[in-house]
């Protein structure tokens, strides 16, 4: 679906739900409907809790096309990597820049140039990465058995706080450097804008695969009525909870 056609959908579906009592929304209002329920959709389709049939993105066929559009994959040069920027910057710890769109991780790997005789791992070896909690950093970092090592990367997010760019720490056991952080990602889809003529308006479609369009309507139906109507919305949000 075009925006213009998402909107004509939205109207309709809004009028039957609210039995033409409810006010209408202006274009903006639509937008903004829209581009949260597709926020939505994205979450819910990504964590498998989040859908009738426990089913994450990639479990079917059906799901991986749904948000196949949104999956980036982006190399990070060394020259990106930035030493750490607190007092608790782990001792082999560097910090990596996110892209600005990351939404969720999917895959990530590391390439290493091999700095000391200490290191069995060649130049040019590809790491596995493995997500930690700072908790985990603590309770682990000291035990030989469990902390990295020449054949893992472990990695703790991070917020860089006041410029809201978002960072990996990314930490090694200190015999090799990372020479590219390697990451496959779901990004943030684009926001969705509803054309306006009279406002020279450029309409913005849904970049999510066209067999969830009508979904993301019907989910912004549902946020718009919840507005004018909370009854109406919980027994919408009932209904929702037995959809896709």
């Amino acid at each position: 679906m075009t925006t213009t056609e998402m909107k004509a959908s939205f109207l309709i579906l809004y009028d039957k739900v609210t039995n033409f009592a409810a006010a209408g929304y202006e274009n903006d209002e639509i937008s903004l409907f829209l581009t949260k329920a597709q926020e939505q959709l994205v979450k819910r389709y990504y964590n498998y809790k989040g859908n009738k049939y426990k089913e994450g993105f990639e479990e079917t066929e059906k799901r991986r096309k749904d948000l196949a559009e949104l999956i980036m994959h982006e190399n990070i040069d060394c020259s990106l990597l930035i030493a750490g920027d607190d007092l608790l910057t782990a001792a082999n710890g560097i910090f990596v820049e996110l892209p600005g769109k990351l939404l969720y991780t999917l895959r990530e790997e590391a390439e290493i140039e091999n700095t000391t005789s200490t290191c069995k791992a060649p130049n040019g070896s590809i790491l596995s990465v493995k997500p930690i909690t700072h908790d985990e950093y603590t309770i682990n970092i000291r035990n030989p058995f469990k902390r990295p090592d020449n054949t893992q990367v472990w990695r703790v997010d991070y917020s860089s706080g006041t410029n809201g760019i978002r960072r990996h720490e990314l930490i090694t056991d200190g015999t090799y450097t990372i020479k590219t952080y390697k990451i496959r990602y779901l990004r943030r889809p684009e926001d969705i804008v509803v054309k306006d003529d009279l406002n020279n308006i450029t309409g913005v479609d849904s970049e999510l695969n066209p067999s969830m369009h009508q979904e993301i309507v019907d989910t912004a139906v549902r946020i718009a009525s919840g507005i004018t109507d909370p009854q109406t919305y919980q027994i919408k949000v009932n209904e929702e909870q037995q959809g896709e």
